[in-house]
C-alpha cells in the first residue's frame, strides 16, 4: 500500500514533467488532492468509495464540458485523483467500477535478480473479491507500489514527448 508521501510526489512529477510553466501555481495548489481518495479510509467502503474511476473522470467530463475556462484545474485534479487509483492499483487493488461492479481490480509487477543472475519479470493482474479486510482499511493484497509510480512516471514522459511532437508538427 503506498504511503502518503509515494501519492503526493508521482503525480507532482508527472505534472512537472508534462505542464507548462503557467500551470505550476495549480500544480502546487491543487496537490493536496492527490491524498482525498484515502479518507473513504474512515468510511466502510474504504478502497471503493473514492478508489474508483469515476471521480477523476467526472473532474475531467467538468472541464471539457462544463468549465471551459478553468480546464487546466480541472485537469490536474483528475491527474491527482487518478494517480491515487492508479498507483493503489498496484498497491493492493481498488474497485475501480465501484458501485457497477464490486471487485478490486489489482496488478502485481515485479522485477527481481534470480539465483542465476537473470531478471525475472512478474505481472499479475485481475481482479479479487472486495473482501471485509478492505472495507474497513485493514487488506493487504500485494506490494509493488514502486512499479505503479513507475508505470504513472513513464505515461507522463510519452505524454510529454507527444505534447512536444504535436508542437514540431504545427510550427
Amino acid at each position: 500500500m503506498p504511503d502518503w508521501p509515494m501519492h503526493l510526489i508521482v503525480p507532482l512529477l508527472a505534472l512537472f514533467i508534462v505542464s507548462k510553466k503557467e500551470d505550476i501555481r495549480y500544480i502546487l495548489l491543487l496537490l493536496p488532492l492527490a491524498v482525498v481518495p484515502d479518507i473513504d479510509t474512515f468510511a466502510t467502503q474504504h478502497r471503493a468509495l473514492l478508489h474508483n474511476i469515476f471521480i477523476p473522470l467526472t473532474f475531467l467530463l467538468f472541464g471539457f464540458l462544463v468549465f471551459k475556462g478553468k480546464r487546466t484545474i480541472f485537469m490536474i485534479s483528475s491527474v491527482y485523483l487518478a494517480s491515487h487509483v492508479v498507483l493503489d492499483m498496484f498497491g493492493g487493488g481498488v474497485a475501480l467500477l465501484y458501485p457497477l461492479y464490486d471487485e478490486m481490480t489489482y496488478v502485481n509487477a515485479s522485477l527481481v535478480m534470480g539465483r542465476a543472475n537473470d531478471l525475472i519479470w512478474t505481472l499479475d493482474f485481475g481482479s479479487r473479491t472486495y473482501d471485509t479486510g478492505w472495507k474497513t482499511g485493514y487488506g493487504f493484497i500485494s506490494d509493488s507500489p514502486g512499479t505503479g509510480a513507475m508505470v504513472f512516471l513513464f505515461l507522463a514522459g510519452v505524454g510529454m514527448a507527444y505534447r512536444n511532437w504535436i508542437k514540431e508538427e504545427h510550427k
